[in-house]
């Protein structure tokens, strides 16, 4: 029992303010030592969920749910990556087919498409042979004989605009944990985004793209095959360690990558062949040459984190440029979209506005999914400064992100977090219990298909919310 509950006056007085800091600079200004408390209440959009939330954490079903995300962090942490073979997608892809045309961000009808898709497609009909014109081209997707989809769809990573024929080259990459794949086209050397990333086509874009088929791909095919791949995952730890992000960044990533394939080449290749100058050629003169192969290895894991009933994990995370969209382990392909969002950081033009740039576009945030880009914001200073902020600002956001995450990564030790694994595994609950967004980096692209700067966005809180509502509304055998 307290007898006493008075302080003698000499006792120095300490306060503690939540809400506005006004009265915390009153205080101080007191002499009162004063800490405030920085919280706020949660946004209305997050309080409509938080009764049904409440209810689904305390109901019978939560131990299911608890037990499908430890087998996703499982998953996800064993992930083992291999770059295996390249070759032409309708060779290598299941499901596709040859009158398809693929593009990145969740599926749209053509009329909604940004210009900058539609381009693309059209480009991509025309390098297939499929029309001869674009107004040929276009009537082919309106009548319905071309195809137009997600490449999502097709465990195919498609950046910016994303576009995908069926003769083009992909990147094909294996988690040997599980044997799912994904893919990604390389990155179109002096070409750089080309048709792939752009949308863009000329002359020496058809002509690159014939040498990828015709002469590049098949030796690189033929030296992956006779090492039995290349194993990713240890490329992307070091990198990590040496300032890659691997979204934005992957200067150090590319060079171990290519100094292993510049090897690999003189073993498997040893004759000075035409088609081993192309190769390194190639490799030379395509900046972030890695990118691709890192894009393909996150779309490998993210496919093996699909279908775990009851799991709450993303396995999709891409834009379109008019909407951006998100998928679930628990409920499989179905899409969950909201407006793209804009993003915001540096321009690499003087004369760039934020009404040049298309919101989020492109697939690429598949790396957030696992735990890079956004999520691995504190491995990399350089691109804090290339995005217009402070390093403080980058280790701040890795350890937000951490908040809506079911674990560290132990494949992603971050220095500047004390070599703690980078936050992975977006769970959904988590967002809607926080309110926090997962961060993603990425490219800012121009309305007419230029790569204009970089930046960050926030995946919009309306796809977790629209997962989530679907989620609890499942039979009960699903959870």
């Amino acid at each position: 029992m307290i007898t006493n509950p008075t302080l003698p006056l000499s006792t120095p007085v300490k306060a503690v303010n939540i809400g506005a800091e006004l009265f915390a600079d009153a205080l101080r200004a007191q002499g009162i030592e004063t800490v405030q408390l920085q919280w706020r209440p949660p946004p209305p959009e997050v309080l409509r969920h938080q009764l049904a939330l409440t209810q689904l954490l305390a109901g019978s079903h939560a131990k299911h749910i608890a037990a499908a995300n430890v087998r996703a962090t499982e998953t996800l942490l064993a992930a083992d990556p291999w770059w295996i073979d390249m070759k032409p997608a309708i060779e290598v892809v299941p499901g596709l087919k040859k009158n398809m045309i693929l593009k990145s961000g969740p599926p749209l009808s053509w009329e909604k498409s940004c210009p900058t898709q539609q381009n693309g497609v059209v480009n991509g009909i025309l390098h297939e042979g499929l029309a001869a014109s674009a107004d040929e081209a276009t009537a082919l997707i309106r009548s319905g004989k071309v195809e137009v989809a997600s490449a999502n769809d097709y465990a195919i990573v498609g950046p910016g605009a994303g576009i995908l024929t069926p003769s083009m080259i992909v990147n094909v990459v294996e988690d040997r944990s599980t044997g799912k794949r994904g893919f990604c086209a390389p990155f179109e050397g002096p070409n750089q985004g080309g048709l792939c990333g752009w949308g863009t086509y000329s002359p020496e874009i058809r002509a690159f793209l014939h040498e990828l088929n015709d002469t590049i791909g098949p030796l690189l095919s033929r030296v992956l095959r006779a090492e039995g791949g290349i194993a990713i995952r240890p490329i992307i730890t070091r990198g990590v360690e040496m300032g890659d992000e691997t979204h934005t960044r992957q200067d150090a990533e590319g060079l171990i990558l290519i100094n292993r394939l510049l090897f690999l080449l003189m073993k498997h290749a040893p004759d000075a062949s035409p088609a081993r100058g192309a190769c390194v050629d190639f490799l030379e003169k395509t900046e972030r040459f890695f990118h691709p192969v890192g894009m393909a290895s996150a779309m490998a894991t993210a496919q093996s984190l699909k279908n775990i009933p009851a799991s709450t994990v993303v396995t999709a995370l891409c834009g379109n440029g008019v909407e951006y969209g998100i998928k679930i382990s628990a409920l499989g392909d179905r899409w969950f979209t909201a407006p793209s969002p804009q993003l915001t950081g540096m321009y690499l033009a003087s004369d760039a506005k934020p009404g040049d740039t298309l919101p989020w576009i492109g697939d690429s945030s598949v790396l957030e999914s696992i735990g890079l880009g956004g999520f691995a914001a504190a491995a990399s200073p350089a691109v804090a400064r290339l995005l217009g902020r402070t390093f403080a600002e980058a280790v701040a956001q890795s350890r937000e992100l951490a908040e809506i995450c079911l674990a560290a990564n132990r494949n992603f030790l971050v220095p500047a977090l004390d070599y703690t694994g980078s936050p992975s595994g977006i769970d959904i609950l988590k967002v809607l219990s926080t309110g926090i967004l997962p961060a993603i980096h990425g490219g800012m692209i121009s309305r007419t298909g230029l790569r204009v700067g970089a930046g960050v966005a926030r995946v919009p809180f309306a796809c977790f919310a629209s997962a989530f509502e679907t989620y609890v509304n499942q039979p009960t055998q699903s959870l």
